[in-house]
């Protein structure tokens, strides 16, 4: 089984060319170049400063010990420190980009050859203790290090910085073919081990690279299920590893929405086109609650719950929740039985203060809590199909704002006989109405 699965990932991974390791798909090249801006600019800022450096160390260790005769060797030293000192301002001053790749290229490069000058000014003095060898080596080895190069960048310099290195010895400075050839077979034997390390490097740095993408997918579509059974604040929370979540909101709404004469219809209709019909009608339902900045906090078979206030407190909770509800009942009009026989809903609201959180470890949910919910439930199990029962307390905050047709007596369980009301319609629509309604419930 693990075999299997081993095999699969591979199948799936993006290819690599043997040798270059460029990615087959040009775009997650480039995408891959744009991840290692950062890196690239921070190796090239570090390379010029070591490069700067490391021309001021030579120079000052040539002053205090052989002290070369050469002025042209100064000169050059002291070029060596301002070229790469005006490098590193670069990295720092100029704004990030992808320009960044190819100076570091060209700076590499272009030290190759004032290496060159470098040696051409020295004096026989100082031959023996600044030898071609020893300067190209230590060039050719860097060409894999410097400015965050890829492998076949490097490659390629460390070859071209071997060809300087010819030129010098059989050109510029010429020396005997016996001591070339003993100083080419060091430098291509550790120049040959540099590269098998730079490419194990680069080679590991991309696998790791698209393992992070991998991961960061993964978390994007474990987000993206939270979000879809969590508020986007309460998954936070649960990714952070809050446990447990529960938070007391001392004004909230609730609705309860339940399809009439479910069982009777569900009893002669297919699994399938129950769950179709009910798909159709909460479909419908979540438009409206996302159009009013409401939170669906589940569905219990027939039944739509919906909630305001929370998981953030909003002073229009109210008017929201119940210009929401007068949508569930429009919107119910337009879905039919697949027999087209007409779908038909009753509702009940409520508001006061409850309690939301999330229950369970595995398959776990947001739900909300306290007598608030409980009579809104029961607003909704009293109610009357097509209608929409409320509560006293949301008949007088929504007074201003909406007309209502009550009371009417009904004995609530656990509540005995209370007055409710019915909500009609809206009389103002828009900030206006909940401005009036904010008043209310202040």
């Amino acid at each position: 089984m693990e075999i299997a699965q081993k095999d699969q990932d591979l199948a799936r991974a993006p290819s690599m060319h043997p040798v270059t390791l460029r990615f087959g798909d040009r775009q997650l090249e480039r995408r891959y170049h744009e991840a290692r801006l950062p890196y690239r600019i921070l190796a090239n800022r570090i390379s010029a400063l070591a490069g700067s450096l490391a021309y001021l160390a030579f120079l000052t260790l040539d002053r205090f010990t052989i002290q070369d005769p050469s002025a042209a060797l100064f000169t050059v030293s002291l070029a060596g420190i301002i070229g790469f000192a005006l490098i590193f301002l670069a990295t720092i001053l100029v704004r990030p980009g992808r320009w960044i790749e190819p100076m570091g290229l060209v700076v590499i490069a272009g030290n190759a050859l004032f290496l060159a000058l470098y040696l051409m000014s020295l004096s026989a003095t100082s031959h023996a203790y600044d030898p071609p060898s020893a300067v190209y080596t230590m060039a050719a080895v860097t060409c894999f290090a410097l400015c965050g190069v890829t492998f076949i960048e490097g490659a390629l310099l460390a070859l071209y910085t071997i060809g300087i290195f010819l030129l010098v010895v059989t050109v510029l400075l010429p020396e005997p073919p016996l001591v070339i050839e003993y100083q080419w077979a060091w430098m291509a034997l550790v120049v040959a081990f540099s590269a098998i390390g730079s490419y194990l490097l680069d080679r590991t740095q991309r696998i790791s690279w698209l393992q992070r993408l991998d991961l960061a997918e993964a978390r994007t579509q474990i987000t993206i299920l939270l979000h879809n059974v969590l508020p986007p604040s309460i998954a936070a929370r649960k990714l952070n590893g809050e446990n447990p979540i529960a938070d007391d909101f001392p004004e909230a709404s609730l609705l309860f929405a339940d399809v009439v004469d479910f069982t009777r219809l569900s009893s002669r209709l297919s699994s399938t086109q129950v769950v179709s019909m009910l798909g159709a009608l909460f479909g419908r339902f979540d438009q409206i609650a996302q159009r009013y900045g409401l939170e669906k906090i589940k569905t219990i078979g027939d039944c739509y719950m919906l909630a305001g206030g929370i998981p953030f407190s909003d002073p229009a909770h109210l008017d929201k929740l119940a210009a929401a509800a007068l949508d569930m009942l429009a919107a119910t009009r337009s879905v039919t039985t697949p027999d087209g026989a007409a779908l038909t809903v009753r509702i009940g609201m409520n508001a006061g203060p409850v309690t939301a959180g999330v229950i369970g470890e595995s398959k776990f949910i947001f739900d909300v809590w306290g007598d608030t919910v409980n009579v809104a439930s029961r607003m909704e199990s009293q109610g009357v199909e097509g209608q929409i029962r409320v509560t006293k307390f949301v008949r007088d905050a929504l007074a201003r704002a909406y007309d209502f047709e009550g009371p009417f007596r009904v004995d609530l369980k656990g509540k005995g006989q209370l007055d409710v009301w019915r909500l009609v319609a809206a009389r103002t629509v828009g900030e206006a109405g909940w401005e009036a309604t904010r008043g209310n419930l202040a």
